[in-house]
């Protein structure tokens, strides 16, 4: 699939545009990276229109700029795992 090696380059580019913090660092952020397109990737179970779907629902979660000065880009990214879970479990 064609898409999981996009949804890699798209959260890694969002990595560099985060200031780094102390309690979570690049390589946590990265393993955290790795979570989210492994999240996609199973929730799209094969399916080319649903892996195009979820990153259409990743690209939105990441517009909205989930990273705050309250949280960190880890806690960033185990909270678009679970909107990601949440908007995709309810449909099935």
């Amino acid at each position: 699939m064609k898409i999981i090696p996009s949804l890699m380059v798209a959260t890694l580019l969002s990595i560099s545009a985060v200031p780094a913090f102390a309690a979570c660092t690049a390589e946590d952020a990265v393993t955290k990276a790795e979570e989210v397109a492994e999240t996609v990737h199973r929730l799209a179970d094969g399916d080319p229109v649903k892996a195009n779907e979820l990153y259409e629902q990743l690209v939105a979660l990441q517009l909205r700029n989930p990273t705050t000065d309250e949280h960190d880009p880890c806690e960033a990214y185990d909270r678009i795992v679970e909107e990601l879970e949440k908007q995709n479990t309810a449909k099935e």
